[in-house]
């Protein structure tokens, strides 16, 4: 189980972080999802490295990094349909790629098992399924040090509904994939709460494991929930709410995340994703929300 120990941390002190990073390895999990921006923490890189233990390995995601582009750059990403936009996206994943290497020579092994991409931009700039697979080509080329690509699907953009991040469609997503080539093993990743909220629904995230297991290309899956609304977490919002156990209001419930392993069994990664809210939460209140996911997911 790899666990998004940065989406725990927010509005954290470096010591109460470290705290946190003790706690998460204290429950026995095999890794960490780290997010990339640029720099792999938003304080301190060499203190970040020095929270991976020996045997954790390393889910990379680039999505803080292409929101944060595209607040100030609305053709930014790698399905786009702007040549300087997607070159712009390429560039960015190419600094996801040193770090990677920067990564393993500082820790002495390969540690990241997977780097999640994005099919950027969102609604406003025109996306491009084509020049989403000529991206991925491109990345495929390029060394990753053993690293797996997988296109983490997001909320796509639907007929009458207020989309979060509205980039494209599983089935384009699956489509690109399949187009691209290159030497660097490619595949689809499923977060359920993304999933959720964009079909508004607990079927949503079956008919897209569905889709990735059918194109043999499911590499990996998370566990993030959704609320039709919530004070905290907002209404169809991508903020990583909790299983219902502690968020009564998340349709991410345990049976639910039961039957999404049902129809993913041989899945090689699975990642739990949750948010502690509100801010003010101390380290020992965050820790028994991630506690009480992991029970979820263990069927405890």
């Amino acid at each position: 189980m790899h666990v998004a120990a940065y989406a725990a941390s927010a509005a954290l002190d470096e010591a109460a972080e470290a705290a946190l990073y003790e706690g998460i390895a204290a429950m026995g999990v095999a890794g960490l999802e780290q997010p990339f921006s640029g720099a792999l923490h938003h304080r301190d890189e060499g203190w970040l490295i020095g929270q991976i233990r020996p045997d954790w390995s390393l889910a990379l995601t680039l999505m803080p990094g292409v929101m944060e582009r595209l607040k100030d750059d609305r053709r930014f990403g790698l399905a786009g349909a702007d040549p300087d936009g997607r070159k712009r996206a390429l560039d960015f994943a190419e600094s996801a790629r040193r770090a990677v290497e920067t990564l393993h020579r500082r820790l002495g092994r390969r540690a990241v098992r997977v780097v999640l991409l994005h099919s950027a931009p969102r609604p406003g700039a025109e996306s491009a399924l084509e020049g989403f697979a000529d991206s991925l080509t491109e990345l495929r080329g390029r060394d990753w040090q053993g690293a797996e690509l997988l296109v983490e699907h997001c909320d796509a953009l639907l007929p009458g509904r207020e989309p979060d991040k509205g980039f494209l469609r599983i089935e384009d997503e699956i489509q690109a994939v399949k187009l691209s080539r290159g030497r660097t093993p490619i595949g689809v990743a499923i977060n359920w709460g993304r999933s959720a909220l964009e079909t508004r629904s607990t079927d949503g995230p079956l008919k897209h494991i569905r889709h990735a297991v059918q194109a043999h290309l499911l590499g990996a899956l998370f566990f993030s929930g959704a609320t039709p609304a919530h004070p905290e977490y907002g209404v169809w919002r991508d903020s990583h709410a909790p299983f219902s156990t502690i968020c009564p209001a998340s349709l991410l419930t345990p049976a639910a995340a039961k039957a999404a392993l049902a129809e993913a069994p041989d899945c090689p990664l699975i990642g739990l994703k949750l948010q502690p809210k509100p801010a003010t939460m101390g380290v020992r209140e965050r820790l028994a929300v991630i506690q009480d996911g992991l029970g979820a997911l263990h069927g405890t």
